[in-house]
């Protein structure tokens, strides 16, 4: 049986599609965002000086070679609208175009979904409710693909945050509502199969989806882009006379433990080591201002771009509260760098190629931050471990691991 994507973004949607496109099993690929250079907003990139410079690069993270176009089907602009009004830091009215942009994406695409023919559905956490049911009502094969954990235990360690940082959590991070949660809970019921990233995050569906749900819970690795980290340079000896440099990728966030990084590192001397934070800063200034001098911040950046910066530096920090599977894992194994992560972060390091802390803390972080510093022939080691670690997590065994999923659904 032939497999239908959608999602109203990307992720690694592309890749699923791509995956089942070489095994000839894609019926077609529906999204909001495919790089297409003749039609908008793309056409926007050939306006001339730094306007059109910078949506070029923006445009960038969304060409996707090897896809077939005749194959994806684009529908509305609501995920850029989205992505603009979050840019602009107004993250209640980002999360509430969400809402609205997935149920319009879910509305556009209900006609392919109710044409003749016998395929399967794979949707994404947050798009796929009334999909599904519509799905359902045709007979189709539904599989969610759940790319972060649940969030009534995201509520839960938020809360734990609040009390023992206040002033840190912006106001639209604070809580998930009771009304999203319902709609995922609709998502799982309406799911034949629910896949998630890691096993951290696929345990955490098992627990506070139900009875009726853990049953259907499947873990299905994700990869890393090939196209960006396949030629990362081997890593080369480090210089012990310069500092050690950690880096962090992605949201910069407390969900993520960014503040128990920025703590641990007022007790580093510069000299020791120093700090990159990548990605678009989700923490009160207030909170963020006391450390913003001991560490260099460099907001959201074109994906092109970040395999130099990862091959600029020696390890990874990822001490998340709260994931599915963070792709800045595998990404940075594919660089060449060792790993400091926690076990709600995903797939990741392993006691060859760096460090697997049970749970986010200030001194447990600076413990292991320390042990780098003071160790660097054993960084030298995780790092020299790295990239063939990350060929667990390349594109072919994904590939491969869609495959046997639909052979056991008998798809």
């Amino acid at each position: 049986m032939q497999v239908a994507v959608f999602h109203p973004g990307t992720q690694h949607s592309w890749q699923t599609a791509y995956a089942l496109q070489q095994l000839e099993r894609l019926e077609w690929y529906a999204t909001s965002i495919f790089y297409k250079p003749d039609s908008l907003p793309y056409l926007l990139e050939r306006l001339p000086g730094p306007l059109g410079r910078r949506l070029g690069h923006e445009f960038s993270r969304f060409r996707h070679q090897g896809l077939d176009p005749q194959q994806v089907r684009t529908a509305g602009l609501a995920e850029w609208l989205e992505r603009i009004v979050s840019r602009l830091g107004m993250r209640g009215a980002a999360r509430r175009l969400d809402a609205w942009g997935n149920r319009t994406f879910a509305r556009q695409i209900g006609r392919e979904i109710a044409s003749g023919g016998p395929f399967a559905l794979w949707g994404y956490n947050g798009s796929s409710q009334s999909a599904f049911a519509a799905g359902k009502a045709k007979g189709r094969p539904l599989i969610l693909d759940r790319t972060i954990g649940d969030f009534r235990l995201y509520n839960r360690l938020m809360d734990q945050v609040a009390q023992s940082h206040p002033g840190w959590l912006i106001p639209a991070d604070r809580q998930i509502p009771a009304e999203q949660i319902e709609r995922d809970q609709r998502e799982y019921e309406l799911a034949d199969t629910i896949l998630c990233g890691s096993d951290y995050c696929a345990q955490t569906v098992r627990e506070w989806g139900g009875p009726g749900v853990a049953g259907k819970v499947r873990t299905l690795p994700y990869c890393f882009d090939e196209a960006l980290f396949a030629d990362q340079p081997a890593p080369q000896p480090l210089d012990r006379t310069r500092p050690l440099r950690f880096l962090m990728i992605g949201q910069i966030s407390p969900r993520k433990g960014v503040h128990h990084l920025l703590e641990a590192f007022t007790r580093i001397p510069p000299s020791a080591a120093s700090l990159t934070l990548v990605g678009q800063m989700r923490v009160q200034g207030t909170a963020f201002a006391p450390h913003a001098e001991r560490v260099k911040w460099i907001p959201t950046v074109p994906r092109a771009e970040i395999p130099a910066i990862m091959a600029a530096h020696d390890v990874l920090v990822f001490p998340s509260y709260f994931e599915g599977s963070a792709l800045s894992l595998i990404e940075a194994l594919a660089s060449g760098m060792g790993v400091i992560q926690t076990r709600a972060a995903g797939n990741g390091a392993t006691d060859k190629t760096g460090l697997v802390l049970d749970a986010p803390s200030t001194d447990g972080l600076h413990e292991a931050l320390m042990s780098a510093i003071e160790d660097r022939a054993r960084v030298d080691s995780w790092r020299v471990a790295a990239q063939a670690e990350a060929q667990r997590y390349s594109f072919a065994n994904y590939r491969a691991g869609i495959a046997a999923l639909l052979a056991e659904l008998g798809l």
